[in-house]
């Protein structure tokens, strides 16, 4: 009995020191796993821009007075972005509009802008800055057209051009975007101060590995001089880009944007501090 006891107890010390080099290995086999992506020079990761892409696109945006708060609206868009189409070009479709109570309302019923089905493009250097770029868009609706293109062009920019300058936990400003101008015809301009970016983790999102690139940029001066308003502001933003570390397609991105601005319009004939809030997504979903 004495004996099969001390048997026993032999096997279970066994058991337990076979478990745990077990554990250690496998610890130490994931170690080595995800090391190996914090060492990956993003320049060296080939950019596949083959194949169609889709995104699910969320866009809610809301005015408010800059002092009491008080909201003066808030409105909500539904839509799919798609890239990658015949000649590296890219379109929307089934974009809706609705107003909505606040940010954190998820089920809204929209009304289809129809004009936004078929709206294909492709980006050729500053052509979104012109007017007759969306000259298939209804005038009401040129300024989210120009909202929706100009925001994924900054998050097909970042993934494409400025994450091979990143290495793992280092802060990156781009020269080239300190004291930058964008300047859209008949509507804003816009001065980039700067834009900081930093590659801060890694995740698994749609079964990739991704590097989460953080981003802002704390102060922009804008304006706006045509027939309908008069603006000067500033911008901030803020957000963060999901980027595959296989083929750099981006799989999620998100960002904030905050501007307080004095408005002079008709509806505000006196001139108003206004603060708008944006908040915009990109969700891969093929």
């Amino acid at each position: 009995m004495i004996i099969n006891l001390k048997i026993m107890r032999m096997r279970t010390s066994i058991y337990l020191f076979i478990t745990l080099i077990l554990v250690t290995n496998c610890l130490l086999a994931q170690k080595n796993n995800i090391d190996r992506y914090f060492l990956l020079k993003p320049s060296e990761i080939e950019t596949s821009k083959s194949g169609i892409q889709k995104y699910k696109v969320s866009l809610k945006w809301q005015n408010l007075d800059a002092i009491n708060g008080n909201k003066i609206n808030c409105n909500a868009v539904k839509a799919t972005y798609i890239v990658g189409l015949e000649n590296d070009s890219a379109s929307w479709e089934d974009v809706s509009l609705a107003q909505i109570n606040d940010f954190q309302q998820i089920d809204y019923d929209g009304t289809n802008l129809l004009s936004f089905n078929g709206f294909s493009y492709k980006i050729n250097e500053t052509n979104f800055l012109k007017e007759e770029f969306y000259k298939t868009i209804p005038r009401g609706q040129r300024d989210l057209a120009k909202w929706l293109v100009s925001d994924a062009i900054q998050m097909q920019g970042l993934a494409w051009y400025i994450f091979d300058s990143l290495v793992y936990n280092k802060p990156f400003i781009p020269i080239f975007l300190n004291n930058y101008e964008v300047k859209f015809k008949d509507w804003v301009t816009f001065t980039s101060r700067y834009q900081k970016l930093i590659w801060s983790a890694i995740a698994k999102y749609n079964n990739e590995v991704c590097a989460i690139v953080k981003f802002e940029s704390l102060y922009n001066p804008l304006k706006i001089e045509n027939n309908q308003m008069s603006v000067k502001g500033r911008s901030l933003y803020y957000g963060e880009i999901w980027i595959s570390l296989s083929d750099k397609q981006v799989e999620y991105a998100t960002m904030v944007e905050d501007v307080i601005m004095k408005l002079k319009s008709s509806l505000f004939p006196e001139e108003q501090l206004i603060d708008l809030q944006r908040e915009i997504i990109f969700n891969k979903v093929e």
